[in-house]
């Protein structure tokens, strides 16, 4: 009977050293939201994402996805899925815990030199912006939880 007492006692303190730990790294993190509006043309590339060099996610026409990252100064990147010349431009945000942030993709076409980059820039929650965001496709969030 004591030994299952015991086991009952480590069980519960193994749960509530993980439930503090999970809400110690939500309080040290911030929520981007990436989205890219519809975009008229015949063909529709899929921007990769990236936070400090690392992949996010893939972004497309009239999607949106969601990501969890540390709170600091985090610089945002994308790229196109094809070979692209040149500089991709950046926007960089400092990231505060337990913030939520909202980022819209907008594609630019250059014909010299052949670069079709996506310029990321920050914008404020309207209402009008949050419902082109939640009727928009749900991407999925490439970033796990060991990056």
């Amino acid at each position: 009977m004591n030994s299952q007492r015991l086991i009952l006692v480590f069980a519960f303190l193994g749960w509530g050293f993980s439930s503090i730990r999970a809400q110690s790294s939500v309080q040290n993190s911030a929520t981007v939201h990436f989205y890219q509006g519809k975009v008229f043309g015949l063909f529709s590339a899929k921007y990769r994402i990236y936070a400090d060099g690392k992949l996010l996610c893939k972004l497309g026409r009239n999607s949106h996805c969601q990501v969890v990252l540390p709170a600091g100064t985090t610089t945002f990147t994308s790229r196109p899925p094809l070979l692209s010349l040149g500089a991709q431009p950046s926007l960089t945000l400092q990231l505060q815990a337990g913030q939520q942030y909202y980022v819209q993709g907008d594609a630019k076409f250059e014909l010299f030199p052949p670069n079709d980059p996506l310029i990321l820039t920050q914008v404020v929650p309207n209402s009008e912006k949050l419902d082109q965001i939640n009727h928009a496709k749900a991407e999925e969030s490439l970033l796990t939880s060991t990056n």
